[in-house]
């Protein structure tokens, strides 16, 4: 028999789809981030909310397509749904005239749209394309159909992830330092195809008349069950096991297939906890990457935080056939043979992977300055463009150059030590000077630093305290802190900092008080109005105060380097993605298969659904560890969330050992291909 043209519009259909939704995931969370504005957190709860929803909706196109419309009017629909969301993310990041809270309305309406569209047809596109087979004459073809169709999914995923970063980052438009309108259009512009492609073959598909629904068919006898268990309580009739009471509307075989579905559907529950990890690769990992050095000087380009991601699928291609023929026959030698305790190996490697990519943002955050016991520090700004004399009986004698910064540790007597300082200034510090001499206290606390602005009040020095404490902690996703000190006839004015490269404006600030800001890693040219003050190289990680002041009928600027920070290559997430890929190996096509042969002929797509709820409320997670902040530093998260898996996978372990593996020879083997990259 001939081989099916229809799946080769089936194939090209979800190539097209895949395009898309990788296509857009994979700039989605530095869109939130730089676009509309939402801080690291926020970005990435909307991100994982997204993939949560897109992972739980697959239950209810299953349902759609199973009971009502079939699985070709289904998708088509759905389709449609999808479509419209691309669009209208797209035009949320063309409408530049809207306000900001109108942007994120129609982001986030796109989302939910895409989401819906995403996850309804995800059940029914490889299914659809299953039905053009006539089995079991054409059961080879079937196999070589899900080995191409996976072959799909991972080339639109590989392409879509290397092509949008450089769309959004290689090109400008509207005035911005990127292009997410064509970041966002292409990916919308693939998905339009993919409906046209598979509207085209309709006369070619077998469509099949949508039946009942095994899904509503089994939670409609769970429910028939317990309820009648619940009025026998007190009975004296009781069933061998509590599926059975079920028995006088369902049949014996519907209800020892449900049964042999809860038993695999038992060991799921660990699963939420692999996926919580695994896709923080698309948030947590590319806003790591973004604090990271991009630049291969080899080649003469920069590769994009978002970019990395193209690593997981390439590796996943390279590593399938290398843990077939390598690692899986040594593992055998050691004993891990089972698919369970496959299973559980993966998820300690994602564990790895996180203490791996804790590593690496305590690398990229470094060590504040601590101080020793009994210890105090004092700092002061000279924000004048002359020499100024400290006189103290408590310190030695200082001079501080043009706009130096004094920076002393002191053991204080107490726990807080006031003491007074005479600040002399150079008589070529400014004409309009009414006094040099300034007398004025000064705090030190132990354990603590305090910083001072010696600046001008109209024509008298002065000496302001900035703030109570000067703990300026660095943020816990390691973005540079810039700090601005500025004189108060500045107050009025608008502190604007350019890309250098594009001389595109990144961020204003407004000088009317003493300002702590994060700003982006970047190089930037700093504008006061339309004065060029100064250029900034602000690095990841660091701590930066910029002093601005009128002297002499001029502004002076000097960026003062508190800590340093540290911008390693982005080359550092290799072993991280690399264990994290070989994890995904381990755990989600071992996971698949298992699932796939363990359970009932009736019962695969009712498996199938719930494997996918696993993601979703993996995802559900990341959120609920967002949401609740509490870490300052992002790798105590990552490292929080290794714990987690190691306990998820110990338990998973306890549960696993008294599971009797099931001979069913009604398998269809490779089928778990179309769903691996389910991420």
């Amino acid at each position: 028999m001939a081989y099916p043209k229809s799946v080769w519009f089936i194939i090209c259909t979800e190539f097209c789809e895949r395009f898309s939704y990788y296509g857009l995931r994979t700039v989605l969370v530095l869109y939130l981030t730089s676009i509309l504005q939402y801080d690291e957190d926020e970005s990435t709860i909307i991100y994982h909310m997204a993939v949560f929803m897109a992972y739980f909706s697959p239950l209810f196109g299953a349902i759609l397509s199973d009971s009502f419309l079939g699985k070709f009017k289904t998708i088509v629909y759905l389709s449609l749904i999808y479509a419209v969301g691309n669009l209208v993310i797209t035009g949320s990041s063309l409408a530049v005239s809207f306000s900001l809270s109108n942007q994120r309305y129609l982001a986030l309406l796109g989302l939910v749209l895409i989401a819906i569209g995403t996850g309804g047809i995800k059940p029914c596109v490889s299914s659809f394309g299953g039905d053009q087979f006539d089995l079991p004459a054409q059961e080879v073809y079937l196999q070589k159909f899900f080995s191409i169709f996976y072959f799909s999914i991972n080339a639109g995923s590989l392409i879509s992830t290397s092509v949008t970063p450089e769309l959004r980052k290689g090109v400008q438009c509207f005035g911005r330092t990127s292009c997410f309108p064509l970041a966002f259009g292409v990916p919308a512009v693939l998905m339009l195809i993919a409906i046209f492609i598979f509207v085209c073959g309709k006369r070619l598909y077998k469509i099949k008349k949508p039946e009942s629904n095994v899904i509503v068919t089994s939670f409609s006898c769970i429910y028939h069950a317990i309820k009648r268990r619940l009025s026998y309580v007190s009975s004296n009739s009781k069933k061998s096991h509590w599926l059975n009471y079920a028995d006088d509307k369902f049949s014996e075989k519907e209800i020892l297939d449900i049964r042999g579905a809860l038993d695999v559907m038992y060991l799921f529950i660990p699963f939420p906890f692999f996926w919580a990890l695994f896709d923080q690769q698309g948030s947590r990992w590319t806003l790591q990457a973004t604090l990271m050095n991009g630049r291969i000087n080899f080649l003469n380009w920069t590769m994009k935080p978002d970019q990395m991601q193209v690593m997981n699928p390439l590796l996943v291609l390279l590593f399938i056939p290398v843990f077939e023929t390598v690692v899986y026959p040594l593992l055998a030698k050691i004993g891990i043979k089972k698919p369970l305790q496959k299973i559980s190996l993966g998820g300690f490697l994602a564990a790895v992977a996180f203490v791996l990519s804790a590593v690496v943002q305590n690398k990229i955050i470094g060590e504040s300055i601590q101080l020793s016991d009994g210890e105090g520090h004092l700092r002061v700004f000279n924000g004048f463009d002359c020499n100024i004399t400290i006189n103290s009986t408590n310190l030695p004698v200082y001079k501080l150059s043009s706009l130096e910064t004094l920076e002393i540790r002191y053991t204080p007597t107490s726990n807080e030590t006031s003491f007074p300082i005479v600040f002399i200034a150079d008589p070529s510090c400014s004409p309009n000077l009414s006094t040099l001499n300034l007398t004025s206290s000064v705090s030190i606390v132990e354990g603590k630093a305090t910083s001072y602005f010696l600046t001008r009040l109209k024509d008298n020095l002065e000496l302001k305290r900035i703030g109570y404490f000067d703990d300026l902690a660095k943020p816990k996703n390691g973005s540079p802190v810039l700090r601005i000190l500025n004189s108060d006839d500045l107050s009025h004015k608008v502190l604007t900092l350019k890309d250098t490269d594009n001389n595109n404006t990144v961020t204003e600030i407004n000088l009317k008080s003493l300002t702590t800001n994060t700003v982006p890693i970047g190089k930037y040219k700093a504008f006061l109005d339309n004065e060029f003050i100064s250029d900034l190289n602000l690095l990841p990680a660091s701590v930066n105060t910029l002093v601005l002041q009128r002297n002499s009928g001029h502004t002076d600027s000097k960026l003062v380097v508190l800590e340093k920070g540290n911008f390693i290559h982005i080359a550092w997430q290799l072993p991280q993605i690399i264990v994290m890929t070989a994890a995904e190996i381990m755990f989600s096509i071992t996971s698949l298969e298992f699932a796939f042969t363990q359970a009932p002929t009736s019962m695969k797509s009712l498996l199938a659904a719930v494997n996918l709820l696993t993601v979703a409320f993996g995802n559900l997670m990341v959120v609920i560890v967002s949401e609740v902040r509490y870490f300052e530093n992002q790798a105590y998260e990552y490292l929080l969330f290794a714990g987690l898996m190691v306990l998820d996978m110990l338990i998973f372990i306890l549960m696993s050992c008294k599971y009797k593996y099931k001979n069913l020879n009604d398998a269809v083997p490779v089928t778990h291909n179309e769903q691996t990259k389910q991420n």
